[in-house]
């Protein structure tokens, strides 16, 4: 499965302002990424990341996962997807639920990306049911079952206060890809 990439400061996501927008952060970060200026990006991202905007969390990890603005690194791209799922962003529990699943910055981990896509799949991400199937047939019933179990677990002690962003749109990856 190709990981998304679907960076918030991108495609039809561009018209979508989170909470933190209003201090122009949004439109500068926006304008840094259209641009290609990735280091200005990550100079207006990285600060709002620290203070626990899961946005900003997101899009750091992304900038990591690509190496855009920063090395490449997946160690602190997994680190930022899993400051903003743990919020309840679904398109950050989806992209760490990949590198799980991929083995990406860590051993491939099943039951991990199956968490993931689950805790996803909850608040109705197009992409986390298709790919919570396909990481099942990989585990026994045993542990997908000890999965469920978890992530019903989790989801009772972490209500999540992110609404999911909008579906992309039709014909482009998921959230766009810039």
């Amino acid at each position: 499965m190709n990981k998304p990439f679907f960076l918030l400061l991108a495609g039809s996501l561009l018209t979508t302002a989170p909470a933190w927008a209003a201090d122009g952060d949004w439109d500068r970060a926006r304008s840094a990424h259209e641009r290609g200026d990735y280091a200005a990006e990550v100079a207006i991202v990285r600060p709002l990341a620290e203070k626990g905007v899961p946005f900003a969390q997101f899009n750091l990890g992304v900038l990591y996962d690509q190496g855009k603005g920063v090395p490449q690194d997946n160690a602190l791209a997994m680190q930022w997807y899993r400051k903003a799922a743990e919020q309840g962003l679904p398109q950050a529990q989806v992209n760490l639920a990949i590198m799980y699943e991929e083995g990406q910055g860590v051993a491939p981990d099943y039951a991990q990306a199956y968490f993931w896509y689950t805790l996803a799949d909850a608040q109705g991400d197009s992409q986390a049911p298709q790919a919570k199937q396909e990481v099942a047939r990989k585990m026994t019933p045993a542990q997908v079952e000890e999965t469920e179990r978890r992530a019903r677990e989790f989801k009772a002690a972490h209500p999540f206060r992110i609404l999911p962003l909008p579906a992309p749109e039709s014909g482009t990856p998921h959230g766009g890809n810039n």
